[in-house]
């Protein structure tokens, strides 16, 4: 039989060591590999000599594959046809200079396609006619005729498929057509995410760019609300982490929090729910966050692809210094003590306060209540004190309490407080006597423990 593949101590029809330069084979460390139409094997050589794991051939000569196994018996060769392709999947599949031989060329692609692993490549070497239009043209070889693809006719024959053509392959003696190489693997859908703070008009873009091309846009903070009013299924510490101190105004503290749980998977797999389609995502996602992110994504079948930009006109203030200075604008209108045109009388009882409700989440201890400073104001700060360990809170959320403002004859109601402070997974914070809440304009000035009108609820009662 003639000798067709090129080797160091014999030379063949064909320039072997160039087309293994031209196919841009990947990389093949640990990975299986097949040879359609291996011919001596060089090729299989090759995969086993760059530490591929498993290494197949298959031809339809006897005598080749016979070679084959002489020069490299560490791989397998089989001698078939490639109606049935041996047992896969596979990483890298090779169909070098074959593809004409086929009776059905857009068949053989398929079933090569479908044992491909997902991320697996096919490294296809073939011919290709010159054509304007899509068609088969038949081609003498001397030998005999054979049909080629028009470049036309191959985009069609891959439009299922994401392919890159990688270049010219090598012009051998006798080629009625010039051969081409294309690498060509599964179509993954795009997931296109928009994951900067609020303020940076991520959502505007998602109406520009994405919907009008028909991408399907996720709102993050629709899942967040929906989850807080119940209508979207969650786990406990997902809603729980949720609702704690939830806001529309606020859902960056919200986000960021959830991360710092631990549910940010949960949170993704809510975003993509069952869908294998190309979408846009539009959600803030804290910068230390927002690579386990990409990852979980990528792992979901999907192709990242992140949106990075400057935002335009002056930086947004964090939320609680927002509020903050709402809250400070409005003591400052206190201060001046008028109702109903006359003044208030001033307030002398101390401070006062209690705690109302605490409950346990998984990671974080809620307090809540209502509280007045030795001046009759809101407090500025509050002091939690959980198994010995302090935390000063001066950003909280300040509530309606018209209960209290009746009863202490004060000018407003925005005297009740809920804030959040980190528990540990073992605190033994089950009961009033572990945790102490205080009251007062500033930390030099705080009045003595508030005290508690109900129970500690935990995660469980809620």
């Amino acid at each position: 039989m003639a000798q067709y593949q090129s080797f160091p101590d014999v030379e063949g029809d064909s320039r072997t060591l160039e087309k293994l330069k031209a196919l841009s084979i990947p990389d093949l460390a640990g990975r299986r590999f097949l040879d359609v139409g291996c011919n001596e094997g060089f090729f299989c050589g090759f995969a086993k000599f760059r530490g591929a794991e498993r290494v197949v051939g298959i031809d339809h000569s006897q005598s080749y594959i016979e070679r084959a196994r002489k020069r490299f018996p560490t791989c397998e060769f089989f001698a078939q046809p490639w109606d049935h392709l041996p047992e896969g999947p596979y990483e890298v599949i090779l169909l070098a200079s074959a593809l004409h031989y086929a009776d059905d060329q857009n068949a053989l692609i398929r079933q090569i396609m479908n044992n491909l692993t997902p991320d697996g490549t096919l490294v296809l070497e073939l011919g290709i006619a010159s054509s304007p239009t899509a068609e088969w043209k038949k081609i003498s070889r001397g030998i005999d005729e054979r049909l080629f693809p028009s470049m036309p006719m191959v985009k069609g024959m891959l439009s299922d498929y994401a392919w890159k053509w990688i270049g010219p392959s090598v012009l051998q003696e006798g080629d009625p057509v010039p051969r081409h190489v294309i690498h060509v693997t599964r179509k993954r859908p795009m997931a296109y995410l928009l994951m900067q703070p609020p303020g940076y008009g991520k959502t505007t873009m998602a109406e520009k760019l994405f919907q009008p091309a028909g991408v399907r846009v996720i709102s993050g903070d629709e899942i967040l609300h929906l989850v807080s009013q119940g209508r979207l299924p969650a786990s406990n510490g997902l809603t729980h982490a949720i609702r704690t101190d939830y806001s529309p105004f606020r859902i960056d503290s919200t986000v960021r929090r959830m991360f710092d749980e631990g549910h940010g998977v949960e949170f993704v797999s809510l975003l993509l729910g069952s869908s294998q389609e190309d979408f846009a995502l539009d959600t803030y996602v804290p910068a230390e966050h927002q690579a386990s992110v990409v990852s979980l994504i990528k792992s979901a079948g999907f192709v990242p692809v992140c949106f990075e930009w400057e935002r335009a006109g002056e930086a947004l203030l964090p939320m609680e210094a927002a509020f903050q200075a709402a809250e400070d604008y409005h003591s400052f209108l206190q201060q001046a003590q008028v109702k109903g045109g006359e003044a208030v009388p001033s307030y002398n009882k101390g401070v006062q306060g209690f705690v109302d409700e605490v409950y346990r989440l998984p990671n974080r201890l809620v307090v809540r209540g209502w509280a007045v400073d030795a001046h009759g104001r809101a407090p500025s700060v509050l002091a939690v004190r959980v198994d010995g360990k302090s935390y000063l809170v001066r950003a909280y959320e300040r509530q309606s309490r018209p209960d209290v403002q009746t009863h202490l004859d004060l000018p407003h109601p925005r005297y009740g407080y809920q804030v959040s402070v980190p528990l540990e997974s073992n605190s033994s914070a089950a009961s009033s006597e572990a945790i102490e809440v205080r009251a007062g304009a500033s930390e030099e000035d705080l009045g003595p423990p508030l005290r508690f009108s109900s129970i500690i609820r935990t995660s469980d009662d809620l």
